[in-house]
């Protein structure tokens, strides 16, 4: 894992690598977290995590005070963003 503005992105192949500097290069190291969903990766940031099962998944989640889609790079990527993709028809 690597963070990235404040989000957590996972670095499992080369693409992202190119893009980082150094010394976020330096800063890469292995977490516990999961994803909103499996579809979302790699568009959304991971949340830390220390279950490892389903009930603890839902525990989590019900304890948690911050929304599972905080982590979408999608929505941050410029102000309206998610809009202006609706109309030129990304979705």
């Amino acid at each position: 894992m690597v963070e990235l503005h404040g989000t957590l992105i996972c670095i499992d192949d080369e693409r992202i690598l190119p893009h980082l500097s150094a010394e976020q290069r330096a800063s890469i190291e292995t977490r516990g977290v999961r994803l909103r969903t499996l579809g979302c990766y790699p568009l959304t940031g991971a949340v830390e995590s220390t279950a490892t099962d389903l009930p603890q998944i839902i525990q989590e989640m019900l304890m948690t005070r911050t929304s599972e889609r905080q982590g979408r790079i999608i929505d941050h990527d410029q102000d309206g963003s998610m809009e202006k993709k609706k109309i030129e028809g990304y979705f």
